[in-house]
């Protein structure tokens, strides 16, 4: 079986800490990373604690920090700097995601300011752009006349609770009219949703013919997709350099940790 192309999202809410991230993701063997570009507008600062001390940074064996976090305003970041600093610093193809407010992103512009910089990364000629199902049709017609290159576009959504696998099914034939590539990713309340997704991806993956689908979840049975995704016949899978046992708990997946059990279970 095929192992599915991988992808980290990176890390970071500065440029340079994305960048960073991005070059250990290469030297992994990410085959690409997703640029969360709306993070860019995201400050996070360590708790103080009790004694005054920053609390340590994540690692597996040290307790979790907390966080603050702050929305910074729309014109501290330079888009088009950025945009190019991402372009001339990442080796490996780039997804890049400008996720707004309604789905749990972090720009805080209006939709019209996001889809000018969406425009601008197509115009940079990324490899994918992420584009949420919920975007009104002129502004997707916008973005889809813009592409002139390379860029292929992932339909994105970010559900509740899954619902039946034959109604997963259904929302996955109904966004792939309108992209590449399908990415659905629930906020799992239970392991019987986390089947229901996996049941449908593989049912989906045992297709001939169809749109390349990328079917997740966060919380409890979230990796389950990722882990076994060669199996389930999955082009793509979303990973993470985070080391921090939040990952574990959310439901993703560290990309050492990914590679380490294909081998284990045999996925080539």
């Amino acid at each position: 079986m095929a192992r599915p192309k991988v992808v980290v999202s990176l890390c970071g809410n500065t440029v340079a800490e994305m960048l960073e991230d991005a070059a250990l993701a290469t030297a992994a063997g990410a085959d690409m990373v997703e640029v969360r570009f709306d993070q860019l507008w995201v400050k996070k600062e360590a708790v103080i604690d009790e004694e005054g001390d920053e609390q340590p940074e994540n690692h597996r064996r040290n307790r979790e920090p907390k966080w603050n976090y702050t929305t910074l305003p729309i014109e501290s970041i330079n888009v088009e700097a950025s945009i190019n600093a991402f372009k001339s610093g990442i080796r490996i193809p780039v997804i890049f995601t400008c996720r707004p407010v309604r789905q749990d992103g972090g720009f805080p512009g209006e939709e019209p300011e996001r889809i000018a910089i969406l425009k601008f990364a197509i115009e940079s000629d990324v490899s994918y752009i992420d584009i949420e199902d919920d975007v009104n049709e002129d502004d997707l017609n916008t973005l889809k006349g813009a592409i002139k290159g390379v860029t292929k576009i992932i339909i994105s959504d970010h559900p509740g609770n899954p619902p039946s696998t034959e109604e997963i099914i259904q929302r996955v034939d109904q966004m792939a009219t309108k992209g590449d590539l399908v990415k659905i990713c629930y906020r799992l309340g239970s392991r019987s949703g986390a089947l229901r997704v996996l049941e449908a991806a593989k049912d989906i993956g045992s297709r001939e013919e169809g749109a390349d689908v990328a079917l997740m979840g966060l919380g409890e049975g979230g990796d389950w997709t990722r882990i076994h995704a060669p199996l389930l016949g999955t082009r793509i899978v979303y990973s993470t350099m985070d080391e921090s046992m939040s990952v574990i708990k959310q439901g993703r997946i560290n990309l050492e940790d990914l590679l380490i059990s294909w081998d284990l279970m045999e996925y080539d």
